[in-house]
């Protein structure tokens, strides 16, 4: 029998069981993969806005060196993901 692996990128984990038939084969293990680095360029493109503003919003960080920016992917998604809830910082002010 022959192994094959399927990436699933989503916000909530799969709702997938061990042992269960999924797309004609049987889920035999699951496990989540390290942190991955991810390029400007590559969240440049999954994000649609340029590698500049990518650069410039996750200046702080950096894993790479100067001239080649890596970022890790669940921090980059907190930040420059728009459907991501962000905090006001506090009370709404009342006129």
């Amino acid at each position: 029998m022959k192994t094959f692996q399927i990436t699933i990128e989503a916000d909530k984990p799969p709702q997938v069981l061990v042992g269960e038939n999924v797309f004609g084969g049987v889920v035999k293990e699951m496990k989540l993969l390290d942190t991955v680095l991810l390029s400007s360029e590559q969240l440049a493109a999954k994000y649609n806005i340029s590698a500049q503003t990518v650069r410039r919003k996750l200046a702080g960080y950096n894993q790479g060196f100067s001239t080649k920016c890596l970022y890790n992917a669940a921090i980059a998604d907190k930040i420059l993901n728009p459907k991501a809830k962000k905090s006001t910082g506090g009370a709404r002010r009342k006129n």
